[in-house]
């Protein structure tokens, strides 16, 4: 009885270790604290294995740790494995690492390392990770000659020396890992962006589990996507933009599929995927925040935010709380430095909520102050003080008030009546130069009888001033906005009264319309014709086409042969639109004549409280343009264009056609056919408006 007692023991325990072991194996996740740049974080991951030379490397003071998709290992512990020499240099905080003939010197917290003298930019820094020296292991690897395997069942990361086979022996036996699986991903396809575009688009046909980024010795950029097959038939592409000449397709071993990224100059890249995972987006281009300084200068507090170049700035101030938000676009935080002093109104500073392509700063006062802005060099300069001018300070301002006191509240100017000089409103001419930010009042007449000529001073937090000025023997009133500005001029038996109004204060739909390139950027070309002119052809018809609905107020970003930033594009749109159409021309990647048709893109939902969507407003686009036009339907798509992925209104961009096809080109350089673009735009817009009404 005792020995069944002890038989049945043996059986459970050795059941029991069977059923653990399973359960490990089954889910190797690790959970600890580790502290990094000053915060401690939780990190709760699926464990990463560290082989070298198909050997497991135990008792690591630190496992190997995945940040922002980089694997991080223990600098010693792992290349003194494969007999390299491995030096901290305290002082500097700088890792050197000395492998025969390579020596890779490597900073904490600086991506640039250099390979025997030549500087190379890492995708993430070096990190002190509980006081531990954790390095990118993928990047030391490959840049002191080591083959670095990713096996993503196992989740075992193997470093190993090149091995050469010697055929002077009969047998050779060398210890590999097992051959991978038949990859579960395959890539389809690759957009090249336009020349005013930074983001490449690589299309999957499942959701993309793990990819990394690699520095290479001449500077381009490589993106490694794990688990993948190739299926894009070409396997090197010219690029038309600003940052990268070419794009090289690689097949690697263990199912790694490496993107080449030729660049033109060093500069900062983010990679993303889309929601579902299905599509990797490569940008290019953006502006790297290094430093950000703080201290007073006896009457303010100035705040220097440091780039490549000079940082494009959106400050807002909360009307409720002491907080001040400054948005950078098409930027990132790197290797970010802080030289804070004494401040007066700046209790603290946050930009945690910053990511891969914006950078959020939120700033709490101590006490209320204002701001200005400017750009200096490579710094944006914030003032904040009781005296700086605040661009939200929404309280009656009657600084500059006249005499006879047409300054009547923050947002009304008022003329009072004379019978002597009798006005008549509906006679008012309205001119909006919203581009320039000037809105003028042409009355039909001489009235400085009832208003002095010169300045008269607003500042609110539309208007800045007012001059008023005889032109011609009439009287007109320019305004200078601080922002795009509508005016509604209203009477009574003794005032004129002259409103200030944001567009969505006076008008019920507002479409803001993109014609693309412009100016130094040509765009694509063609047969003899240049996108940039055909898109300003397209609007200038277009514009007159809304000129005369009163319905629909139409903002456009170009009405001339200028180009408008990026955020110039995208910032009007989300200041004042309810939509927003970018007007473009294609052309074939490949130089080829035979691609034609139209297409509308589409990228983020932007619900507006109507319910239109993105993709609603493209179907309904590629609808009207298809039947106006009798092109070939080349369909509706997605695409990470900047002024699509920027935007917080629904946004399309429209390609046309293809200014390469010599038949699409005829059309697109004719006046009646450019005339039919622009009704099918025009009418596209008003069924959208009609469908989807705004709430206003």
């Amino acid at each position: 009885m005792f020995k069944s007692k002890n038989i049945f023991l043996t059986f459970f325990i050795a059941v029991f270790v069977l059923i653990l072991n399973v359960c490990v194996f089954a889910a190797p996740y690790v959970n600890f604290k580790i502290t990094y740049d000053g915060k401690t974080y939780t990190y709760n991951k699926e464990r990463v294995y560290l082989y070298v030379n198909s050997k497991p490397v135990e008792n690591l003071p630190l496992e190997p740790i995945i940040l922002d998709d980089y694997t991080l290992v223990p600098a010693r512990e792992t290349f003194e494995k494969i007999g390299a020499e491995v030096t901290w240099i305290k002082d500097t905080e700088q890792v050197q690492i000395v492998y025969k003939d390579m020596v890779v010197l490597m900073k904490i917290n600086d991506a640039n390392a250099t390979v025997n003298g030549q500087l190379f930019k890492m995708g993430i820094p070096p990190k002190l990770i509980n006081g531990k020296t954790m390095i990118p292991v993928r990047f030391v690897s490959e840049a002191i000659g080591l083959n670095v395997e990713w096996n993503n069942d196992t989740r075992i990361i193997n470093i190993s020396e090149k091995v050469v086979q010697d055929t002077t022996t009969e047998t050779t036996t060398i210890q590999t890992t097992t051959t991978a699986p038949e990859p579960d991903i395959v890539i389809e396809s690759i957009h090249m962006p336009d020349s005013d575009e930074r983001t490449f688009s690589i299309y999957a046909n499942k959701k993309i589990e793990k990819f990394e980024q690699v520095i290479l010795e001449d500077g381009s950029v490589a993106i490694d996507i794990y688990n993948s097959k190739n299926n894009i038939n070409k396997t090197s592409m010219d690029s038309v933009t600003e940052f990268v000449s070419n794009v090289t397709i690689e097949n690697k071993e263990n199912n790694i599929t490496r993107f080449i990224f030729k660049t033109k100059s060093s500069v900062l890249n983010n990679n993303f995927l889309s929601e579902d995972g299905k599509i990797l987006y490569v940008n290019f281009g953006g502006n790297p925040i290094t430093k950000i300084e703080a201290l007073n200068d006896e009457d303010n507090d100035i705040l220097k935010i440091y780039g490549e170049f000079a940082p494009d700035v959106n400050i807002t101030k909360s009307e409720t709380t002491k907080i001040i938000n400054i948005e950078i676009k098409n930027a990132a935080i790197v290797n970010l430095s802080e030289n804070i002093k004494d401040t007066k109104y700046i209790d603290s500073f946050d930009y945690s909520k910053s990511t891969d392509v914006v950078v959020n700063i939120e700033i709490a006062l101590k006490e209320d102050a204002n701001f200005s802005y400017k750009k200096q060099d490579n710094m944006a300069i914030v003032t904040i003080g009781k005296n700086a001018s605040n661009d939200t300070n929404n309280s009656n301002n009657n600084n500059g008030n006249e005499p006879n006191g047409n300054i009547t509240s923050s947002r009304q100017f008022k003329i009072e009546k004379k019978s002597s000089v009798p006005v008549n409103i509906n006679n008012i001419k309205h001119t909006d130069n919203y581009v320039d930010k000037e809105y003028i009042l042409t009355f039909d007449k001489d009235i400085t009888q009832l208003i002095s000529l010169g300045e008269h001073q607003v500042n609110n937090e539309l208007v800045d001033k007012i001059i008023v000025e005889n032109v011609s023997g009439v009287t007109q009133l320019v305004f200078k906005c601080k922002k795009i500005t509508a005016i509604n001029v209203t009477e009574d038996s003794s005032y004129i009264y002259i409103n200030m109004l944001l567009p969505k204060e006076k008008y019920k739909n507002i479409v803001v319309i993109d014609p693309g390139h412009g100016a130094q950027d040509p765009g694509t070309s063609g047969n003899g014709f240049v996108e940039k002119d055909i898109n300003l052809a397209i609007a200038l018809k277009l514009n007159n086409l809304f000129e005369q609905n009163p319905d629909v107020k139409a903002y456009f970003t170009r009405l001339s042969d200028v180009y408008p930033s990026y955020n110039d594009r995208t910032n009007m749109s989300n200041e004042v639109g309810d939509m927003f159409v970018s007007i473009h021309q294609n052309a074939s990647g490949n130089g080829g004549s035979s691609p034609n048709g139209t297409e509308t893109y589409y990228l983020n939902p932007n619900t507006s409280s109507s319910g239109l969507t993105s993709k609603a407003m493209a179907e309904i686009f590629q609808k009207n343009l298809l039947e106006d036009l009798g092109l070939l339907d080349r369909k509706i798509k997605t695409a990470n264009f900047i002024v699509l992925r920027n935007n917080k209104m629904p946004a399309i961009l429209c390609e046309i056609g293809f200014l390469s096809n010599p038949s699409d080109a005829s059309k697109l350089g004719k006046d009646e056919f450019q005339q039919k673009v622009a009704q099918s735009i025009y009418d596209s817009t008003l069924e959208v408006f009609e469908k989807y009404p705004s709430k206003r």
